[in-house]
């Protein structure tokens, strides 16, 4: 279990707790990059955030720590929905609210205060969109799937399926690469020995685009429509240097999920569901993105 601390804080002050599934991949490395942002404007709170490691009993032994220190709110993305979920008993008896983000929990939303994502499904339904477009409607897909379990991985795989059905000439193959790059280089050097007819890759996020990029430029193949989601710094780089044909914008939820948090604490009425908009980031709007 590792804990990462904001500065030593008087007993006075709002104690929030925000446990992310990992802190080392970009879009996590983002999201706590400006929470600490956001905590350094806020001397009334002290901000401690518990890395998951990938590994939902750590994650759940770090959340069950948070709760032992008796924080007054929690912010909780979960490595995986179902494996988490007992949490929200252990929160709820010790009277602290959880607000999630990013992930769901599988749980009663009345286990929860609040949650504030985006609609992963419709995420996958703009990618399978815009890969139809860009294919006329014809083609084989390789989906590369994130990490099985995750709420995300589940919606923007479902989205995706839904949407690519519509279009008959279509067809998806699809493939585990746990969201990172080096899962996905692995599986995308397996895709294009079977699939040699590959038309695209959408993968269901950033890192693992990027890996089924490399290995296409390593083999020569192109003109692959390549699709990733995230759309943070190595999204926006690789739509700015052509690896990536586009990246669905999905927000780090910072700081906005502290924002809610601080509302919960103070008894404030807020929106059981926030849900921000997944634009697509292409070569031609990609400025209006990428900071």
């Amino acid at each position: 279990m590792a804990l990462m601390a904001s500065s030593p804080s008087a007993q006075e002050k709002l104690k929030i707790g925000l446990s992310q599934p990992n802190v080392e991949h970009p879009y996590r490395v983002s999201g706590v990059e400006k929470a600490k942002a956001w905590a350094a404007q806020h001397p009334e709170v002290e901000l401690t955030i518990a890395d998951g490691r990938r590994d939902s009993a750590v994650q759940l032994s770090s959340l069950e720590d948070l709760i032992t220190r008796r924080v007054n709110v929690i912010v909780m993305s979960p490595n995986d929905s179902a494996a988490l979920a007992p949490i929200a008993d252990s929160a709820k008896r010790a009277k602290i609210p959880l607000v999630v983000f990013d992930r769901k929990l599988a749980v009663d939303p009345d286990s929860y205060a609040a949650y504030i994502g985006s609609d992963n499904v419709e995420m996958g339904r703009v990618s399978a969109r815009f890969i139809a477009e860009k294919l006329g409607g014809k083609g084989k897909v390789i989906q590369i799937e994130g990490t099985p379990g995750a709420s995300a991985t589940i919606d923007r795989k479902r989205g995706f399926e839904e949407e690519i059905a519509k279009y008959p000439g279509m067809k998806v193959v699809s493939y585990v690469g746990h969201y990172r790059l080096h899962d996905s280089v692995a599986v995308m050097e397996d895709a294009i020995t079977a699939h040699r007819d590959l038309a695209a890759v959408y993968a269901h996020n950033d890192s693992m685009a990027l890996g089924a990029a490399q290995v296409l430029s390593e083999r020569n193949i192109k003109n692959i429509v390549t699709v990733g989601m995230d759309g943070a710094k190595e999204g926006c780089d690789g739509v700015a240097s052509g690896a990536l044909t586009g990246s669905v914008y999905y927000p780090t939820m910072f700081p906005e999920a502290l924002d809610l948090a601080v509302k919960v604490s103070k008894g404030e009425a807020v929106p059981k569901n926030t849900v921000l908009p997944t634009p697509m980031i292409t070569a031609e709007n990609r400025a209006n993105f990428c900071k």
